[in-house]
């Protein structure tokens, strides 16, 4: 009894421990998903500033486009999104209407503090191509892509003095935005590719901005889901063609701080999905514009069209787009500029874009404009990758400028000096070293920087020659764990001229992974110790006397009768498997703090799903039925075997039921095999039972053909092409069914089982094909 006491105490001590760990790290990557500290992760696209805004300043008189650019400007607006359209410029062939434009780029030229960004869109309909039974809308895209090149050449070298920024078309994922035709990815590709190539030839200069993608949870059809259509345009190649990409995270009806990123949900988060992608295929210091993102707040006594953009209350929309701008300054470093949606909409008076408008009807600012007046934005650099060249750097001295950073001079030593105005806790710098001698000796408030390495006069310094002694970008921290607040780093630079040594600076208000990980790191340390606990128990416990009683509960059962309990046993538990993992909340454990000694004391049952806690359960019953009888686990793999094409998904993996089945079979099989080897080994006084002569005279022929077989495929792995594929088939081709021969050879089945097993798999195959037929 003490002994299976002490057993019983290290399983809980084990599980509670594993799920401890577990449990913070799906927490810890839950709760801070999207989120990079810059002053380790150089992988991230220099900050700008991100607040802007979408208008339509075409429907303003001359007074009241400088009043409402004013009042932009007064907001801290930096950036304003206005649509180009095409088919209103351009309605004839050839002949150009200019006047709506010329008049508002004199107006935008007195207003150097705001940067136009201009979305191009719609196809006049001499342009457009025509689509059978239904006319095209004006948002299809051309028939000619040489039309569309000379228009927006036109653009470009008409305007490409005041404007730097064109964004190509919007919402191609949609039908309504692609002429009503099924969105194509590799049609915007070759829109996009055209655009590039005709602006750039005008204005050189100009940035390139894909479209801004719609959020939708359709994948195929009338609308693919911005996060499938941008994987797309990767695969495309369209990764060269975009200098920024950009999406469009509404808020729908959740606030800033849903932290959900999934393909199912819309809310602001979502966007973080489409960064993942910019990583996954190597642009992630490339930057990701909000193109347009907001709460639609509609009046309470609102008779006008309903919202698709969900509804929140006006109190909620002002909370909810301070949340966002705290939200994005915090972690998402990589977020670019962010265009809230909207000033004041052209739009009928009926139409739910006024649910989002910053000056409604009757031109009064909202009380969400005032609140933006008022927000407190950085007036000093923190958290993100900054350039060299930034508002909050000063630098004295000779240096030269360019995209590639800073140089240092070369007069003198300690004539090159920076300072740079910070607030936050880290600090790192972003250098180019190589083989070269150069020093930098940085101070933080007058003193030593505390991160870098110190001489022996307590001068802390830099080298800014490389490990290598060939080129790298390297981030090098520079002092961590100060007090979070305004700091000033003062730099004085000895050396290192032509070499552009300076790139960025970094800089974090800590790190927001690091409480989750020292949890992490005390479950990692209680697992291994528990482990140990758990190792002693098992060398010590008598396992022939506790395996025997298993089968006591079942002696008196029937064979038809545990059979049957087996297979119902098992068709609850792949509903508990569907229960657990293919429900929306794909997670074992409970979204929520783990205190790692609730989860020792309860074995971990508290943070785990119950789904869960029933899946093991019968998961543990079904081990039992099948340690008793071996061969009702052969007969159910047979009769799910047909059903191999309906996986479930198991956490990451999607692993049908027979492989359930044949694992479980093999675990309980192992098992026994070991008990009774075990009991051999108790009798024998020499040598080991699996090593006799007699073991090695039971082996056939057909024994050494299926082992031939399965090193031969093992071997294969060696010369394949396709890796990954090839261990799959590995595994459900060779090493189960290898598994199951094992397991026949070893339950050594009787004439009646065999019946059993050819019947078994006939009725699975009449199952499969009713269904089917059904």
């Amino acid at each position: 009894m003490r002994k299976f006491l002490v057993f019983s105490v290290s399983v809980l001590l084990v599980s509670g421990s594993l799920v401890a760990t577990l449990g913070s790290m799906q927490l810890r990557d839950f709760e801070i998903r999207g989120y990079s500290d810059p002053t380790k992760d150089q992988n991230l696209p220099f900050l700008h500033e991100r607040p802007g805004v979408n208008v339509e300043l075409l429907q303003y008189d001359d007074a009241e486009l400088r009043r409402n650019l004013e009042l932009m400007q007064a907001s801290q607006f930096r950036w304003i999104r206005q649509f180009a359209y095409w088919d209103e410029i351009e309605a004839q062939r050839g002949e150009f209407d200019w006047a709506g434009w010329d008049r508002l780029a004199s107006a935008l030229s007195e207003f150097p503090e705001l940067e136009p960004v201009v979305v191009i869109m719609n196809t006049p309909k001499w342009a457009r191509a025509e689509a059978g039974s239904f006319a095209l809308s004006n948002s299809a895209p051309p028939q000619s892509l040489l039309d569309f090149a000379d228009f927006v050449r036109a653009f470009a070298a008409r305007y490409g003095q005041l404007i730097d920024y064109y964004q190509v078309w919007d919402e191609p994922n949609l039908a309504d935005a692609w002429g009503g035709l099924d969105p194509r990815p590799a049609e915007y590709v070759a829109l996009l590719s055209t655009a590039r190539a005709a602006i750039l030839s005008a204005d050189p200069a100009a940035t390139i901005v894909a479209a801004a993608l719609a959020p939708t949870t359709e994948t195929a059809g009338r609308n693919i889901s911005d996060i499938r259509y941008l994987e797309a345009l990767y695969a495309l190649g369209a990764g060269e063609l975009m200098d920024v990409v950009a999406g469009k995270p509404f808020g729908f009806s959740s606030s800033p701080l849903d932290r959900r990123v999934d393909e199912l949900v819309l809310n602001f988060s979502r966007i973080i999905a489409l960064r993942e992608v910019m990583v996954a295929n190597g642009d992630g210091r490339k930057l990701l514009w909000a193109s347009n993102y907001g709460w639609n707040a509609l009046a309470a006594d609102w008779t006008g069209d309903a919202s698709i953009w969900g509804a929140v209350s006006r109190p909620d929309r002002m909370a909810y787009t301070l949340q966002a701008f705290d939200r994005v300054h915090r972690e998402w470093a990589w977020m670019g500029a962010m265009f809230l949606h909207h000033w004041q909409p052209d739009a009928p008076p009926e139409s739910a874009q006024w649910g989002f408008a910053l000056i409604d009807q009757d031109g009064k600012p909202s009380d969400l404009l005032h609140a933006i007046r008022g927000y407190p934005y950085p007036q000093a650099a923190q958290n993100g990758l900054y350039h060299a060249r930034n508002p909050y750097a000063r630098y004295s001295g000779v240096w030269q400028f360019s995209e590639r950073g800073a140089d240092i001079g070369w007069l003198g030593t300690s004539d090159s000096q920076l300072e740079l105005d910070f607030y936050g806790r880290d600090i790192a710098m972003l250098l180019r070293e190589d083989d070269y001698f150069a020093f930098l000796y940085p101070l933080v408030d007058g003193q030593p920087a505390n991160a870098t390495q110190v001489d022996a006069s307590g001068n802390a310094y830099i080298f800014l020659r490389s490990n290598s002694r060939g080129p790298e970008l390297n981030l090098v921290p520079v002092a961590d764990d100060l007090d979070l607040d305004a700091h000033t780093l003062h730099v004085i630079a000895d050396q290192g001229w032509d070499r552009w040594a300076i790139a960025g600076y970094a800089l974090s208000s800590g790190d927001l992974s690091a409480p989750y990980n020292r949890q992490i790191v005390l479950g990692i340390f209680a697992t291994f110790l528990s482990l140990l606990v758990f190792l002693f128990a098992i060398a010590t416990a008598p396992w022939t006397d506790w395996l025997a009683l298993l089968s006591v509960p079942l002696s008196g059962l029937a064979a038809t009768t545990q059979l049957l309990a087996t297979g119902v046993t098992s068709v609850f538990m792949m509903f508990a498997m569907l229960w657990t993992w293919d429900s929306p909340r794909t997670t074992l454990l409970m979204r929520e703090d783990v205190s790692i000694v609730l989860a020792l004391l309860s074995g971990g049952a508290l943070h785990l799903k119950p789904s869960f806690v029933v899946f093991i359960g019968l998961a543990l019953v079904l081990f039992i039925l099948i340690y008793h009888r071996l061969d009702t686990g052969l007969i159910l793999t047979l009769f799910w075997a047909p059903f191999f094409l309906f996986p479930v998904s198991l956490y990451s993996f999607a692993i049908p039921m027979v492989e359930v089945m044949i694992l479980l079979t093999a675990a309980a099989g192992l098992t026994k095999l070991m008990v009774h080897l075990g009991k051999q080994l108790q009798m024998s006084n020499s040598g080991y039972p699996l090593l006799s002569k007699e073991s090695f005279k039971s082996i056939t022929m057909m024994d050494l053909a299926v082992f031939s077989l399965a090193a031969l495929a093992l071997l294969s792995l060696f010369w394949t092409r396709n890796p990954d594929p090839a261990r799959t088939e590995l595994r459900t081709l060779i090493a189960e069914p290898l598994l199951f021969y094992l397991l026949l050879r070893i339950a050594r089945p009787n004439t009646r089982t065999l019946v059993m097993l050819a019947a078994t798999l006939v009725l699975a195959g009449v199952v499969v094909s009713v269904y089917g037929l059904y």
